[in-house]
């Protein structure tokens, strides 16, 4: 049976990501990977799950009834909040906006698999 950290490492394998983070909606980390000091990723994987609590947010007083995702692209950098559930994301940060669709993609394909890891914990 793969880890959490086998399954986050599949989307490490998409060419330009640099990290990925599963977090709880309250941004504590729930597993890491990735290239990086570890202080670095936690952040990461809080300042992403606070992103997705604006974006749901944003999206209530737009009447939408789901956020699907959260993308912030920066001159060097993409950063993706994926939700896993009720209760965590994923953040990935990648080198540009080339690897966007493998990388959410990838989250997406590996997300019942997460849950069930997560399940089992």
């Amino acid at each position: 049976m793969a880890s959490l950290r086998d399954v986050l490492g599949r989307v490490l394998t998409v060419p330009g990501v640099q990290a990925t983070v599963l977090v709880g909606r309250e941004g504590l980390p729930i597993e890491l990977a990735g290239r990086g000091d570890p202080r670095f990723l936690e952040a990461l994987g809080a300042l992403g799950a606070s992103a997705l609590g604006t974006a749901e947010a944003l999206g209530r007083e737009l009447g939408q009834s789901l956020t699907v995702g959260t993308i912030c692209e920066y001159d060097h950098a993409l950063i993706t909040v994926e939700p896993l559930g009720d209760y965590a994301a994923v953040v990935t940060l990648a080198e540009s906006a080339a690897s966007l669709g493998r990388v959410r993609h990838t989250v997406r394909a590996s997300a019942d698999e997460l849950l069930r890891l997560l399940d089992a914990r």
